[in-house]
């Protein structure tokens, strides 16, 4: 056993949970930047009931599998173990498709996914563990056969309804009040926490902010956001060009870093999302180890400005190209590396306010390595991001750190303390993320050592006796 590590590691531990417990929910401000999102298909996560599997089958990728509401309470302590805040389980509304997009009626949750009650208590039961809840709505494309079709009074309504897919007008006035009535009524009647839209290809800029007006008004504290760039008033920011940077810049190493250096606080942050190919089919086309291209890339997502957001089965580095591919049944033989990665990061992040609203000061960035501070007047951490084929170092002056203090790495157990120059000089392995904590100048605790010191004595001294008593008894016996 390395001692001198063991205590390190200990004082690392012990001063992060000094500094960060003063900041843990020191609002109760309901703030999408304090958030971190875990996106999943209900149909396709985990299920726990037979009773509504109709006309499931699992083996064909572009049937229903049989996931449902209960299934996703089932298994909400895997997705709470990683530290997620926000679940956004897909449209829930009666649908053709199962991926919930092809709505049939609005009126009505889609019985393969549970009723009325199962959803509420998939509800409760995650505010109970402290977690959210957001659906999606699409505000377009629906299933030819929903309701809104067989009506004469709503033909007006109908652009075009053929090959199974619905066009409604988004510019018409009654289209428009009906889609804002549906969503209103079901904020009032589930207390869900968020509401993603999409589909908003023709929707006004100006009706879309009636809707999210609309929903804030049945609750303020209710997320709008979309994975569809638009200039509507959403909580956060979602962008096509981000995305593919953050992808690009993480499926290998050495690669240009520049596009995703300056993100902000209100930047969804993602490498990839089910409506695109899965990270991990890139990373693949690299011939690079997928979990490793993973932990690199949302270690740097957990530590940046902006809201995290990640897929289902990110954690087991699902595949993917096509969507049947992309929205593969969730499989909970997870990578057990992948989710402690993940469970510790979020943790520091859930706890500091500083990485999730905190200034940051970009310090390097240079083909994967992004050395940059993350401050607050409560905490200081710099975070090293060595997403390259070889260890990098960095020597930060005291201005930039600050003076008679020490940075304590909080996954690599690295100790650093200014050299004579008053530099303080940060060397990192390849493909690993770092945060060093900055806190004030330690001495070492005598009395501690002294006693760890005299247990480790105590602990040979026992090995001594027992090798001296086995090697009289064989004596003996002879």
């Amino acid at each position: 056993m390395n001692v001198k590590k063991l205590l390190v590691t200990g004082i690392i531990m012990f001063g992060l949970m000094v500094t960060t417990s003063q900041n843990i929910h020191a609002e109760e401000t309901n703030s999408i930047h304090n958030e971190s999102i875990y996106d999943l298909y209900v149909d396709r996560y985990f299920n726990k009931t037979s009773t509504n599997d109709l006309n499931v089958n699992p083996k064909d990728s572009n049937a229903f599998a049989g996931g449902d509401f209960l299934g996703v309470m089932e298994k909400m302590d895997h997705i709470k173990d990683m530290g997620f805040t926000i679940i956004s389980i897909g449209p829930v509304f009666a649908t053709e498709r199962y991926d919930g997009k092809r709505v049939l009626d609005f009126n009505e949750l889609e019985q393969r996914f549970g009723t009325q009650e199962e959803f509420q208590q998939l509800i409760k039961s995650a505010h109970k563990k402290e977690i959210k809840i957001m659906i999606e709505f699409p505000l377009n494309n629906f299933s030819e056969n929903h309701i809104w079709n067989a009506d004469p009074a709503k033909k007006d309504w109908i652009l075009k309804a053929e090959d199974g897919v619905m066009q409604v007008d988004l510019n018409n006035t009654e289209v428009q009040k009906a889609l804002i009535d549906t969503i209103v009524d079901f904020t009032q009647q589930y207390n869900i926490d968020g509401v993603k839209f999409s589909q908003l290809d023709g929707a006004p800029t100006s009706f879309i902010n009636d809707m999210i007006s609309a929903i804030k008004e049945v609750d303020r504290s209710i997320y709008a956001i979309s994975l569809e760039e638009s200039d509507a008033n959403f909580d956060t920011k979602y962008s096509e060009d981000l995305l593919i940077n953050f992808r690009d810049a993480f499926k290998n190493t050495d690669m240009p870093s520049e596009g995703i250096a300056s993100t902000e606080y209100n930047d969804l942050l993602m490498i990839d999302h089910l409506n695109t190919e899965r990270f991990t089919y890139y990373s693949a086309l690299e011939n690079m180890f997928p979990p490793t291209r993973i932990k690199t890339a949302i270690g740097a997502i957990l530590t940046m400005p902006g809201v995290p957001y990640m897929s289902y089965g990110t954690e087991i580095a699902m595949n993917g190209q096509t969507e049947q591919e992309s929205h593969q049944i969730m499989n909970f033989r997870v990578d057990e590396d992948i989710m402690e990665y993940f469970k510790d990061i979020n943790s520091i992040r859930n706890k500091s306010e500083t990485l999730r609203t905190g200034k940051t000061e970009l310090l390097k960035n240079e083909d994967g390595y992004l050395v940059f501070k993350r401050y607050s007047d409560e905490e200081t951490f710099i975070v090293v991001v060595n997403n390259t084929s070889s260890t990098q170092r960095i020597d930060l002056s005291s201005d930039v750190v600050g003076e008679n203090v020490e940075l304590r790495g909080i996954f690599e157990k690295d100790l650093v303390r200014p050299a004579k120059n008053g530099d303080y000089r940060l060397v990192l392995d390849r493909e690993i993320v770092e945060l060093y904590q900055v806190t004030d100048r330690k001495g070492l605790n005598t009395s501690y050592i002294i006693a760890m010191a005299i247990a480790y004595l105590l602990f040979i001294a026992f090995l001594v006796i027992v090798w001296k008593k086995g090697k009289q008894r064989k004596l003996d016996s002879k």
